[in-house]
């Protein structure tokens, strides 16, 4: 008789009892729950107890671009949690643009240059990173971080360029320069300037080299891009192509393309020498002539740059906007 009371319970309750198991949370990789969608601000979960002690990835949405390869400048929304206590303390979604950084090459976290290359463009990837592979025993005391802390990642993989990413571009039939402009789109350009040519007194219009197929440059854009600067002798004197050493504030930094150039107007309202390039289209190859500078002696110095404009977002919201 129990037995059969047992069954018909069951039998009655069964649907109450399988909904009432529904309400726990449905934890995935690392016992990790992530919701919302690929673009949107995530809300991170995680079981009760410790962390896994090892590297965990999981992708929660596999994107269909390019995987991303070590060396090349990953942008990317992301937010980040402590497991400990569940304090999220960064995210670039409240910034309104996404970040950018060279993976695979030490420039990052050691669970991000680990977990991201070969992940696919438009990917959202779950990272449970360990203290080793984090901010290691020195924690980061300004975000929060202790050192043995175990961090949560949510990262959008948005775009990743390299050195050797092609530009999608028209090359110009007759550019409105004296100088001479060579080198495949997908390579470092190199400048020819004829003999006895001058600088100018200032700065022109950029001149297209190759015009790209991609959206229109909008103004206060954050720009990925590749560039070499050139005197009016032909001589280069920086490059993206090359890497570029250790300072006294900043570690040495790998042959990329960089995303510290932006077109204006900045935040207090000031002009810079990119400008010129809004509304042209992402993309293009330009030479843009540089306002007149001075070296550490103090002598002028006048330059001009080749830059090729690889993508384009919104420059950060500055605090208090």
């Amino acid at each position: 008789m129990r037995k059969l009371l047992s069954l018909v319970v069951v039998a009655v309750l069964g649907s109450s009892l399988v909904a009432c198991g529904s309400d726990k949370p449905d934890f995935g990789a690392g016992g990790i729950k992530v919701t919302s969608d690929f673009g949107q601000k995530p809300t991170v979960t995680h079981r009760d107890g410790d962390p896994e002690k090892s590297l965990v990835t999981e992708v929660l949405k596999e994107g269909d671009g390019p995987e991303v390869k070590k060396g090349e400048l990953l942008t990317a929304n992301y937010l980040g949690q402590i497991w400990r206590d569940g304090k999220v303390f960064d995210n670039s979604y409240d910034r309104g643009a996404p970040s950018s950084f060279p993976i695979g090459v030490g420039g990052v976290i050691g669970g991000w240059d680990e977990g991201l290359v070969g992940k696919k463009i438009g990917s959202r990837v779950m990272l449970s990173i360990p203290s080793d592979k984090g901010y290691k025993e020195q924690g980061n005391e300004q975000a929060g971080i202790k050192g043995d802390d175990t961090l949560i990642f949510v990262v959008d993989l948005v775009s990743a360029a390299g050195n050797d990413t092609p530009l999608d571009a028209t090359p110009a039939t007759s550019a409105a320069t004296k100088i001479k402009i060579t080198g495949g789109l997908n390579a470092e350009p190199k400048a020819t300037v004829p003999a006895g040519f001058k600088a100018p007194a200032k700065p022109g219009k950029p001149v297209v080299i190759a015009l790209g197929k991609g959206k229109p440059i909008e103004k206060g854009s954050q720009l990925i891009t590749r560039y070499v600067v050139f005197d009016y002798a032909g001589k280069k004197q920086a490059s993206t192509w090359d890497g570029q050493p250790a300072t006294q504030t900043s570690p040495a930094q790998p042959p990329a393309p960089t995303d510290q150039l932006q077109v204006g107007p900045g935040p207090n309202g000031q002009a810079g020498p990119v400008d010129g390039l809004a509304g042209m289209p992402v993309g293009s190859r330009v030479l843009i002539e540089l306002p007149p500078s001075k070296d550490a002696s103090g002598k002028s110095i006048a330059a001009f740059a080749v830059i090729d404009v690889l993508n384009a977002f919104p420059a950060p919201k500055q605090q208090g906007q």
